[in-house]
């Protein structure tokens, strides 16, 4: 038997830090009782799990997502440089700008090789590991970073973006799939979402040095920019390279006495055996279901697994359908609508300030209101911003423009609480154990490549030296948002407090998304009840 409640029989605290157990425990009496208990107690209790360096720390993977957000940052912020518009800009009645084959090219292609770097490693990751592709593919991101270092040609800067983008999208699909595998339960969504914090912190932290050098017009300004990718990328190679395997991994390759000292790096006296067999047997079942030991990208999309596949790609790829790069080239476009570069970048700063504070206080309303609930009023907020933005347009004043970047920088930062730091968690929970790897790759894949897609043509939509629709892109990605809530009533559950083998069997049994938790949990009066998040 496992209790979680104190001497007296009433329900633990907050000062919570154990699970009281017999020796005639179960792994499935330990998981049930650890479900009960809040993030916060689950936390104390499995606290190795949030350290650097002495665990298969979640932590470690939080350094592709800073990779990510630097590089996302430098591809978007660097070509709004003064500096950076007189080198590879040209001159126009206005002053400086970018021909928009350029713009698109630089934003784009770089994405364009993060879906290929993300689907590549699904294959490697899952022949080799979690730890070694993901050091080597932080490796591959200095390579980039030296090249669009030393670049002249537009050309050249371009073709070491690329190289970046594939380093950066294998290291990022592997992280997902790394924080899926270590973390236990109660604490895979809340990881997946600090995950998110990371990238934006780092994204507001670039932005800010970015803005140091706003003022500077010489050619080394963007240049240093763009060398602190050596740093950045220096950090996530050593961070994985002393990072220790993933034990689900270990597992599927049958090397359980390496997964069991993972587990005790994990768990430490909670019971690394009982959990270990549970997680043998699950992986062992869900094998012998998909009757394939070695499971292909085919898998993902046959039977089950093709609606899982669909909904994990739609969830990555939320925010970018819904404008997200004309979001992420705000500063450009409104200093070519004539705001001032410093203060372009100023709004882009605190946007990305208020986005953390948001995510950070998500505990709050994820105890009220299911995660699928979130990315459903998201998607309903994206629709009315970008309405309003585009209606902007034939205003005139020079409010209307202040209005345009605050709307612009304050929707940056509910798509990136509501939709990734929402929706990501469940994305990382939908795949089985067998295909989780690549599925996930297939959904960093679909992101990039849906980065790239409207990195490319969104300049297209505003430029001036093209369609010149300005604000009214807006209009597009409010079209754009209608189709996302359709789709997202269909496709996108609520997976909080539930197992692998419960949303196995959700989706075997042919349950509509939106009725997993009344399933699973048919006495829950509501989300709190069902996986509490406080």
């Amino acid at each position: 038997m496992v209790s979680t409640k104190a001497d007296d029989g009433t329900p633990p605290g907050p000062e919570f830090n154990h699970l009281e157990t017999t020796p005639n425990s179960t792994a499935e009496e330990i998981l049930a009782a650890e479900r009960s208990l809040s993030v916060l107690q689950n936390a104390k209790i499995h606290w190795r799990v949030l350290l650097i360096g002495k665990s298969p720390s979640s932590s470690v993977a939080y350094t592709a997502g800073v990779v990510f957000a630097y590089d996302t940052v430098t591809n978007g912020a660097s070509i709004s440089m003064p500096s950076f518009l007189l080198y590879f800009g040209e001159m126009g009645p206005s002053g400086p700008y970018l021909p928009s084959i350029w713009t698109s090219l630089w934003t784009a292609m770089s994405s364009l090789t993060q879906a290929l770097g993300a689907i590549l490693v699904g294959s490697v990751s899952d022949r080799y590991g979690r730890k070694w592709p993901a050091c080597g593919a932080s490796a591959v991101t200095l390579v980039g970073a030296a090249v669009q270092y030393v670049a002249v040609p537009r050309a050249t800067l371009m073709g070491g973006k690329m190289i970046t983008g594939l380093g950066v999208g294998a290291v990022m699909a592997t992280a997902t799939t790394y924080i899926s595998e270590v973390a236990p339960l109660k604490l895979r969504a809340p990881l997946q979402t600090c995950l998110v914090v990371f990238v934006l912190l780092t994204q507001g932290l670039a932005l800010g040095v970015v803005r140091i050098f706003v003022p500077d017009i010489r050619e080394q300004a963007f240049r240093t920019v763009i060398a602190i990718q050596w740093a950045v990328g220096g950090l996530a190679v050593i961070a994985w390279a002393i990072a220790p395997e993933s034990p689900l991994w270990l597992i599927k390759k049958g090397n359980t006495e390496a997964a069991l000292k993972v587990f005790k790096k994990i768990y430490g006296p909670n019971h690394p055996s009982l959990r270990l067999e549970h997680e043998s047997n699950a992986i062992r079942a869900e094998q012998a279901l998909e009757q394939n030991p070695d499971a292909t990208y085919a898998a993902c999309f046959r039977a089950h697994n093709l609606k899982r596949t669909l909904t994990v790609a739609f969830l990555y790829s939320t925010a970018n359908i819904g404008g997200a790069s004309f979001l992420a080239q705000n500063i450009y476009f409104l200093i070519t609508a004539g705001l001032e570069a410093v203060h372009s970048f100023d709004v882009g700063i605190g946007g990305f300030g208020f986005a953390v504070l948001i995510i950070l206080s998500s505990g709050a309303y994820l105890q009220r209101v299911s995660r699928r609930n979130v990315v459903l009023a998201g998607l309903a907020l994206n629709l009315v911003v970008m309405v309003v933005v585009g209606a902007l347009w034939w205003q005139t004043a020079r409010g209307a423009l202040w209005a345009i970047a605050v709307l612009m920088n304050v929707l940056i930062s509910f798509q990136s609480a509501f939709l990734q730091g929402a929706g990501w968690p469940i994305a990382a929970e939908v795949p089985s154990y067998a295909l989780r790897a690549k599925t996930l790759s297939v959904g960093i894949c679909a992101q990039t490549f849906t980065t790239w897609l409207f990195n490319f043509i969104t300049p297209y939509m505003y430029n001036v030296d093209s369609g010149n629709l300005g604000a009214r892109t807006g209009f597009v990605y409010a079209g754009t948002s209608v189709f996302l809530l359709a789709a997202a009533w269909v496709l996108v559950p609520d997976t909080t407090g539930m197992t692998t083998e419960e949303i196995d069997h959700a989706y075997e049994s042919g349950l509509a998304p939106r009725q997993f938790q009344k399933h699973v949990f048919p006495h829950a009066g509501n989300v709190g009840k069902a996986g509490d998040d406080d």
